[in-house]
């Protein structure tokens, strides 16, 4: 999470989505020194809201990825700033995005092996990761306010692009560039598991808001295997 009422912004860190690197690219290139962020743990920056706040919201670290009505609900923002304000979220390839949680999982749950389907069907049997909650969390719920959604998402593959727009506008000149958190998990991509169609149907039974919105935003009519 990144707030700037200086300059009316709101970022909503969604997990597998580079949210570490948004948040340090936001720190420490907008000069505002009233921002309100969590910390970002891969580069060791503490946070500036409060530490009861950090705590009340410790289970699971949950405090990384407050929604934009988890903000409002704990006064860090009023309604009226969210329905302002620019409100950004990432939205990434739920599929992509399974399997780097997948890869960044199985560093540890794997022990070394080969990672297989086998593996992935073990440890993630309902769509998510078994005892990882993080995992389970929708990328929409981010910007979604009562029953509708604020705020824009930037489609993952789209970062540098979103980012570069965002600071003209805003007219900051980028003098940190956008650095690349656990991006040694998944090195040779070639040869990555595929996923078979009963994982594939019960990520879109758990995760169908994504889909769809993801395949809005990219002009797809389905999702494909």
């Amino acid at each position: 999470m990144y707030i700037s009422h200086k300059y009316k912004l709101i970022y909503l860190r969604s997990p597998k989505t580079g949210s570490s690197s948004l948040s340090e690219f936001f720190i420490k290139n907008i000069p505002d020194p009233n921002a309100l962020y969590t910390p970002v743990e891969d580069s060791r920056i503490p946070g500036t809201i409060s530490p009861h706040l950090i705590a009340k919201y410790s289970a699971n670290y949950k405090f990384y990825h407050f929604t934009i009505e988890d903000l409002i609900k704990e006064g860090l923002i009023t309604q009226e700033q969210a329905e302002n304000y620019m409100v950004i979220s990432v939205l990434r390839d739920p599929v992509d995005r399974q399997k780097s949680f997948f890869y960044f999982y199985g560093k540890w749950k794997g022990q070394g092996k080969t990672l297989t389907l086998n593996h992935y069907k073990q440890w993630a049997p309902n769509g998510y990761f078994h005892g990882e909650p993080n995992s389970a969390i929708k990328q929409t719920d981010f910007l979604k306010l009562g029953d509708k959604y604020i705020g824009n998402f930037w489609l993952y593959e789209d970062l540098n692009h979103k980012l570069t727009e965002l600071m003209n506008f805003l007219r900051i000149e980028i003098k940190h560039p956008l650095p690349s958190h656990k991006s040694n998990f998944r090195k040779v991509r070639e040869n990555e598991v595929t996923f078979d169609s009963e994982i594939m149907d019960k990520m879109l039974e758990v995760f169908a808001p994504d889909f769809e919105m993801y395949n809005e935003l990219v002009g797809k009519s389905d999702v494909g295997y």
